[in-house]
């Protein structure tokens, strides 16, 4: 049984108990993350599209599980940034700076 924050996507379903080798309880799923715009000085509760890096174990990295540290891609589109080329960034990457099996929620620094 995992016992962290887990990242689960949208089309996550269960298996049979009997073939499940990592349960992941309800309580600790997680699909937004509040990120903070370091140069806008502003929060956002942003939807998760995936865990890139976890520092504490690659094991991680393929679970989902999400710690302090943790590298998770977020979706920016409704931020409205633009590339240099005037196209829409749709995915950023922050980095989580809480302990969310702690405090129930992720907090992250989006990476500029």
């Amino acid at each position: 049984m995992v016992t962290k924050m887990c990242f689960v996507g949208d089309t996550f379903t269960r298996k049979p108990p009997k073939f499940e080798r990592f349960i992941r309880p309800m309580g600790l799923r997680v699909r937004k993350a509040n990120v903070t715009h370091p140069e806008l000085k502003a929060t956002f509760q942003l939807p998760i599209i995936g865990v890139k890096k976890n520092p504490n174990s690659p094991m991680y990295t393929s679970l989902g599980v999400v710690t302090k540290g943790t590298i998770i891609e977020v979706n920016v589109s409704d931020l409205g940034l633009v590339t240099p080329g005037g196209k829409v960034v749709w995915g950023k990457y922050a980095q989580v700076t809480n302990n969310p099996e702690n405090e129930g929620c992720v907090n992250a620094v989006l990476i500029v």
